[in-house]
């Protein structure tokens, strides 16, 4: 793999999960932002962690490993153009293609094997081949955000009858999931990039942003990362004065809480004392010495004076 090979400023194969609201690590708000920068201008972040270094060590080899198994020919692992669909602002990028025989495949655990969601598969003709490095333990069903949506999605651009998700697991076990297009995945594919695509050109054409619905408050943040200072206060419908008074009772219950514990922690400290760790019944508590190696002094480094939206919701009773 030559690293990302697409278009920002478009959906794409890897970016769909995000887009769809299935990624564990990224929301359909990051996708946006990443491609409305684009936009902008902004140059793509250089971002990589050690295991998607691995991964790009190891994808040769799952790759041959994995078209070993299945008896495949022609494997091709030296894609370095994007591949873009026929009628939709989609494009991908290959880890690998290669030619099946016509072999009748069904699942073979012993082999590592598994055909998602049919009993079995004909490997006929050019499948795309996407192979993935985890830590996870071993599944026999991958996630969807770890492979089977992006697959989909470049199936559906080669136009290809068959593909393959080849994930090594730890280092030491290859699972292979055989999948066929499966149409209501396509289906939702074809909106989430058509709606996408909508929000793109809205930014293009008039310069506003149509957000997602938050997944989560952290998510909010992101969407909304500053405050209109000189704007009036938001008169919330009637019926939100009950939500915001859960919220408020749900932030006594933690402060209540965080107090309840202070006042146990304390309690079994009193009877420790200066024993790093005590039994009780089931129950090993440890209270041990933690050390830190000398520093040197260091000098703050001035920073500019900046504005950055609180993260959390104050809330004050008011007089009416």
């Amino acid at each position: 793999m030559v690293g990302k090979l697409t278009r920002d400023d478009q959906a794409s194969a890897s970016m769909l999960p995000s887009i769809m609201g299935i990624n564990k690590y990224a929301t359909p708000n990051d996708a946006l932002m990443r491609a409305i920068g684009a936009i902008q201008g902004r140059e793509r972040e250089d971002f990589k962690n050690e295991a998607m270094g691995w991964g790009d060590t190891f994808e040769a080899i799952i790759l041959k490993q994995a078209a070993l198994r299945l008896g495949l020919d022609n494997l091709d692992i030296s894609h370095d153009q994007p591949f873009t669909h026929r009628d939709l602002p989609l494009s991908c990028s290959l880890d690998g293609t290669a030619y099946g025989r016509g072999l009748r495949v069904t699942t073979d655990q012993e082999r590592g094997i598994f055909v998602m969601g049919q009993d079995e598969i004909i490997l006929d003709g050019m499948g795309v081949l996407e192979a993935k490095l985890t830590a996870a333990d071993v599944e026999d069903s991958p996630p969807l955000w770890r492979g089977p949506v992006q697959l989909q999605a470049q199936m559906d651009i080669m136009e290809a009858k068959w593909g393959a998700v080849c994930t090594l697991y730890r280092g030491v076990t290859l699972r292979i999931y055989l999948f066929a297009p499966h149409d209501g995945t396509l289906a939702a594919i074809r909106a989430a990039v058509l709606d996408f695509d909508r929000r793109l050109h809205a930014y293009r054409q008039d310069g506003v942003i149509e957000y997602y619905p938050p997944a989560d408050s952290a998510d909010a943040n992101r969407a909304w990362p500053a405050a209109n200072e000189e704007s009036e206060p938001l008169w919330l419908p009637a019926a939100d004065e009950a939500l915001v008074s859960e919220l408020q009772i749900e932030k006594d219950k933690i402060k209540a809480a965080e107090k309840k514990i202070d006042e146990i922690e304390k309690s079994i400290k009193e009877k420790m004392k200066d024993h790093p760790s005590a039994i009780a019944g089931k129950y090993e508590v440890r209270w041990p010495m933690r050390y830190y190696k000398a520093q040197p002094s260091k000098i703050v480094p001035a920073t500019e004076a900046r504005a950055v939206r609180q993260s959390t919701l104050t809330i004050k009773e008011r007089k009416v």
